[in-house]
């Protein structure tokens, strides 16, 4: 050490030191910052309500009546489960067995639909005469229980169904005029009263 040093060394105060060290060290930028929690109160709370119920459920699988009890209830759940989708699936194929069941959405009145294709016949209009003769016949099937009427039920679908030789002429007819742009004659018109009481007779569900 230099004299120079020594000198220095000696004019510093150890104890001075030491208190001017801790000062520095305890300053703000030393200290870890404290940040905000807002939730902490909340998730505190919500920990010591669900504390008991976390210790009942530990206890509870312990021992092994505990874990006995436990496999029980669960098994009871599952089974409930179980019924309830069974009981589901049964009454589906209730509704759909045994042929096609009426579809709670063909409400409209296929007489009020004859009658208003009477009406545009005896005006002329045989385009929406066949049509409405048409739809009346689809719902007088879903009333027999033969099919089961839709909007977006096609004539195909129900030919496949029927298989009867007097509705796939029917259906060829509409669909000539509903989709193919042919007009509907007179003729069209009296084969449509002739054949779909015809239709009706044979479709019975089988």
């Amino acid at each position: 050490m230099t004299p120079r040093w020594a000198a220095v060394a000696g004019q510093v105060d150890p104890d001075r030191a030491r208190d001017q060290a801790r000062e520095i060290l305890g300053g703000r930028r030393y200290k870890p910052a404290d940040v905000p929690r807002p939730f902490q109160g909340a998730l505190e709370w919500l920990g010591d309500r669900l504390r008991p119920i976390g210790d009942f459920f530990s206890r509870t699988t312990e021992s092994l009546p505990g874990k006995i009890a436990l496999a029980a209830v669960l098994a009871g759940v599952v089974a409930v489960v179980a019924l309830l989708v069974a009981r589901r699936r049964a009454a589906t194929s209730a509704a759909g067995g045994g042929g096609w069941r009426r579809s709670p959405d063909a409400h409209t009145d296929p007489g009020r639909l004859e009658r208003e294709a009477d009406a545009a016949e005896r005006r002329g209009d045989l385009d929406v005469a066949l049509r409405l003769r048409f739809r009346a016949g689809l719902l007088r099937l879903d009333r027999a229980g033969a099919i089961r009427f839709r909007p977006s039920i096609t004539t195909g679908q129900v030919a496949r169904h029927l298989r009867l030789r007097n509705f796939d002429d029917l259906a060829i007819t509409f669909d000539a005029v509903a989709y193919g742009g042919r007009h509907a004659s007179a003729t069209d018109l009296q084969s449509a009263r002739a054949e779909w009481p015809r239709v009706l007779e044979q479709a019975a569900p089988r």
